[in-house]
């Protein structure tokens, strides 16, 4: 049994990294450009990972019968590949060429999760009104989506290409087997720009689609959603050790950019934070991520034309980012006037401190966690700065577990799909307490970190203004997930 449990961690670890960037929520898309003497031909494809492929297939499969039929097959590819065409941009000296779709082809493959993945292959041709000139070619279709974007451009038949923008072959196979090494940061090339001229050598095109394995589940060996597709029968001892690994992923996924680990711990150094404070962090951070999956899954399910997760995304991080920015520089202003309010009380306590506070608490507050407000702390230390507002924990839970990790929300639906509705809830729920347990455990180890460091003979100026740099931390961290979310988002802020 051991065994069992220490084999399927071993079988988590691997495919960690992979889950992410390029995961269950991309839409990726590629031109192979063909420069011919009299003629441009295209290649593009589109290939929608499980999230963007879930609502798609509802808009090929009219009848909702869950099977696509020829019929329903030729009407979404004619109409896809004549939008397509519509947002992709040929010209030649800045003079618009029409393009016409010459084929078509629609692929599906098993995706995570019982899920499917959906590829759309489609050829276009521009005849060129003169064999030379300025050939530039721009990319619209799905601006705003995430994912991978590549443009290729190769000549044949004669034709010469000089000062290409673009290189003559691909690193994805034409989407069919994405480069592991640039999983981290995609590439996103939308347009390509060349001078053509007749003549030259009689270069024969390369293969414009190349093969490659490319499936679902391989393609970004995402554990968690194997976990609900497994084909077991749902005993006892699977459920329970899909539960445990499940929960170790969730560990796993909070270590991951985004999930306010910093944030925490900035707050609960910089506060006098205890172990209940970092544990009701938990609970909130465990209850807004189950939350946002199911509504996010839920509204997927019943709007699918209005809930684009992949286009949702991005705004989710931008609201979490935000929130994390505010809780910041309200916190920068309260231990600010912290820190100033003990500097002032410091030069008059040796004068009349008796008058000055009616209670009789020891003035050398070296191990006191209290709060006594309006920075009337005598503390020779970290000043006992700005208490722990409810409001401030709840900000900070929520924006922690407000962006749903894209493989639980595969996991909400293909649940649906496989109809393991209960337990693929339930793999959410454990995968939402492995979250928020890394974060808990982070809280907690530094409430006592602090205490540690409280005993250090610091300077008493530095030490005054410790919490104030912590809550700068959140500020800064709160940006960084804004500034993320907007690249994300195709936003260039250069």
């Amino acid at each position: 049994m051991r065994t069992a449990i220490a084999a399927c961690v071993l079988l988590v670890l691997p495919g960690l990294s992979a889950a992410h960037p390029l995961g269950n929520f991309t839409t990726n898309r590629y031109a192979a450009l063909t420069v011919q003497p009299r003629e441009v031909r295209i290649a593009y494809a589109v290939d929608l990972a499980e999230l963007p492929a879930y609502r798609e297939i509802q808009l090929v499969d009219r009848d909702g019968d869950g099977t696509i039929d020829p019929a329903e097959r030729d009407a979404y590819t004619a109409r896809q590949a004549a939008e397509l065409a519509r947002n992709l941009e040929l010209t030649l000296d800045g003079e618009r060429l029409p393009l016409s779709p010459i084929g078509t082809a629609l692929e599906m493959a098993p995706g995570a999760g019982g899920l499917r993945t959906l590829r759309l292959e489609a050829t276009y041709r521009a005849d060129l009104p003169r064999p030379g000139g300025e050939l530039t070619f721009r990319d619209h279709n799905y601006a705003d989506r995430p994912g991978w974007q590549e443009v290729v451009a190769t000549p044949a038949g004669g034709a010469r290409v000089t000062g290409a923008t673009v290189p003559g072959s691909d690193v994805s196979h034409a989407l069919r087997a994405y480069p592991q090494n640039m999983l981290q940061a995609p590439l996103r090339v939308s347009e390509a720009r060349m001078r053509i001229t007749p003549g030259g050598g009689g270069e024969v095109a390369p293969s414009v689609s190349p093969v490659g394995a490319r499936s679902g589940p391989e393609r970004f060996g995402d554990r968690f959603t194997a976990l609900l597709a497994d084909p077991a029968p749902l005993g006892a001892w699977t459920v329970v050790t899909s539960l445990l690994i499940a929960a170790m992923l969730g560990a796993f996924h909070a270590l991951t950019p985004g999930h306010g680990k910093t944030v925490v711990g900035a707050y609960l150094v910089g506060s006098r934070g205890t172990v209940q404070h970092a544990v009701f962090l938990g609970l909130v951070v465990t209850i807004t991520h189950t939350l946002g999956v199911y509504l996010l899954g839920l509204g997927t399910l019943a709007a699918s034309a209005w809930v684009v997760p992949e286009r949702l995304y991005p705004w989710i991080s931008v609201v979490s980012g935000l929130l994390v920015v505010v809780v910041g520089a309200s916190l920068v202003t309260s231990r600010l006037a912290a820190a100033h309010g003990h500097q002032h009380h410091h030069h008059d306590h040796s004068h009349d401190h008796a008058h000055h506070h009616s209670h009789d608490h020891s003035h050398d507050h070296w191990h006191d966690h209290h709060h006594h407000g309006h920075g009337h702390s005598h503390s020779h230390l970290p000043p006992a700065d700005a208490p722990i507002t409810l409001r401030s924990l709840l900000a900070l839970g929520v924006s922690g577990g407000l962006l749903p990790c894209p493989s639980a929300l595969v996991v909400m639906l293909g649940a649906i799909a496989l109809h393991r509705i209960a337990f693929g809830l339930a793999l959410i729920v454990a995968f939402s307490v492995g979250l928020a347990g890394v974060l808990t455990g982070i809280g907690v180890a530094l409430v006592y970190a602090r205490g540690l460091f409280e005993k250090l003979p610091l300077d008493s100026r530095v030490a005054r203004y410790v919490p104030v740099a912590s809550a700068l931390v959140i500020s800064l961290a709160g940006m960084a997930i804004v500034l993320e979310a907007l690249r994300q988002m195709g936003v260039s802020l250069s």
